[in-house]
């Protein structure tokens, strides 16, 4: 009789847990249609709460399928089909960017038009919708351009259509630059918008400022901030602060030019060194040199660090550049650097200036006219007065 008023006293609690865990993983439905006869399976890709990947997988019935699953809030995803694409065939679109949201959804999805699918239910793709007409005229103005350097391209490589080219090409990145604007403006009128998320984690990734980017992201509400584009922001500004001018240099991991392992505890900082980040495709070694050559008589090490993809293209680069008196070593694995140094992309070269505390009091970029400084960054050519100001 006990046993069963225990029981009792348990079902409640079980009763929760079922319900809390159902809740968990069903929290939206995307049901749909689709119109067409070569198709057998539909996908689904989102991003998890956890910022991992997923794909779901469902089969066509009578061109009926159902997605359920759980996200803890609106997230960007991909609707795909399983029609293969023929090499060289004709440009069908079956597949289509949408946003989802919590709750029931529907689609309507048509072979090879997927572009024009219909999704209901999700507020954020209501906001993606209206984004798009302020983004068509701009779109259609780019697309003729494309147009146009295509059929320039086509007429021959002369030195004449690559003027042309480069002249269109100029308008085309105009173009993108308007529609960054208008990215801009929505991003800092809608704090409150999981679409603001969605696009400042673009920019995020790219190369905005660090600086502009946590301008934008204090101003999110918290359930925001707290969405899956949210966190993937706060990691990027986190990884960002990470290697600024102040903070303590984390050591990098690689491998030696004779091929063993290179030590950071047995690397001494005696007095200012220099980490470059560099590729045979990416070097300010024409920069470096003399600025190594006037110091190293007074303690300049510099560590070069190479984010070639493989050994032996780094090595003959190191021989062709003539710069085996440098510590030379191989990046292990090159994924990791951005994460830890902030490198986001290649070319320019990054070199940071690290003093006998290890920490960073420079960070250098070399000469690329399409970089935009970060808040923190100098050109490389700053760092001959920055030494001579330290050493001297």
């Amino acid at each position: 009789m006990k046993r069963n008023i225990y029981l009792l006293l348990l079902l409640p609690l079980f009763t929760y847990i079922a319900l809390a865990q159902e809740k968990k993983t069903s929290n939206f439905v995307l049901k749909g249609t689709y119109i067409g006869k070569h198709a057998h399976a539909i996908f689904l890709t989102y991003k998890e709460s956890s910022g991992k990947k997923t794909q779901r997988k469902v089969y066509l019935k009578n061109g009926i399928f159902s997605f359920k699953g759980f996200i803890s809030s609106p997230v960007y995803a991909g609707v795909t089909s399983d029609i293969k694409i023929t090499p060289n065939g004709p440009d069908v679109s079956n597949y289509v960017d949408i946003f989802l949201s919590p709750g029931n959804m529907t689609i309507s999805l048509t072979e090879n038009d997927f572009e024009h699918a219909v999704l209901s239910g999700s507020p954020v793709q209501d906001e993606w919708m209206k984004m798009q007409t302020l983004y068509k005229p701009i779109n259609k103005i780019r697309d003729s351009l494309y147009r146009v350097t295509f059929a320039i391209s086509s007429a021959g490589n002369t030195p004449k259509n690559h003027i042309a080219v480069v002249a269109v090409g100029a308008k085309i990145d105009k173009c993108n630059l308007q529609i960054d604007q208008v990215d801009y403006r929505y991003i800092s009128s809608h704090p409150q918008s999981y679409l603001s998320a969605y696009l400042l984690n673009n920019f995020a990734e790219g190369d905005m400022r660090l600086d502009s980017i946590e301008m934008f992201y204090n101003k999110f509400s918290q359930p925001v901030k707290k969405s899956v584009d949210g966190e993937e922001i706060n990691k990027v500004i986190a990884n960002r602060k990470a290697s600024i001018v102040g903070r303590v240099v984390r050591m990098p991991l690689g491998t030696n030019i004779d091929g063993s392992r290179f030590n950071p505890q047995t690397f001494k900082i005696n007095n200012y060194v220099l980490f470059y980040f560099w590729a045979g495709w990416a070097n300010d070694n024409a920069d470096l040199k003399p600025v190594y050559n006037k110091y190293k008589s007074r303690g300049l090490k510099i560590l070069a660090v190479s984010t070639e993809p493989f050994k032996k293209i780094w090595r003959d680069s190191v021989k062709k550049e003539k710069i085996e008196a440098w510590y030379n070593i191989f990046s292990a694995p090159v994924a990791n650097l951005d994460t830890f140094y902030s490198i986001r992309q290649m070319a320019p070269s990054l070199v940071l200036l690290i003093d006998k505390n290890h920490k960073i009091i420079g960070r250098y970029r070399g000469r690329n006219k399409f970089y935009k400084m970060d808040y923190s960054e100098e050109p490389i050519r700053e760092l001959d007065k920055k030494l001579a100001k330290l050493i001297y």
